[in-house]
């Protein structure tokens, strides 16, 4: 350490001290890139379960629209419509 301290003009008990915060974890997490990834990555979480909740609306409105119209078809019409049976008994 004391060649390193030498080459690059500082202190040796520095690079113990910067050793010894590294190794304690000190230099993990504690920039601000560090938490300004943290922010993107809680972003990028919340707008994948947006995107999720918006395709599992556009799903079900596309069965519900699907069904209305299906409905709507039965109604109209006189063979298969809810009036159907009077119909029936009214010819018969």
């Amino acid at each position: 350490m004391l060649e390193l301290a030498k080459e690059n003009d500082i202190y040796p008990g520095l690079i113990t001290r910067w050793k010894r915060q590294y190794l304690d974890g000190k230099f993990h997490g504690t920039s601000a890139s560090d938490t300004e990834l943290r922010k993107m990555k809680l972003k990028i979480c919340e707008l994948e379960q947006m995107v999720g909740k918006l395709t599992m609306e556009n799903y079900l409105f596309k069965k519900e629209r699907k069904f209305a119209l299906a409905m709507r078809k039965e109604v109209s019409s006189i063979i298969t419509g809810p009036n159907s049976e009077e119909l029936r008994r009214d010819v018969s």
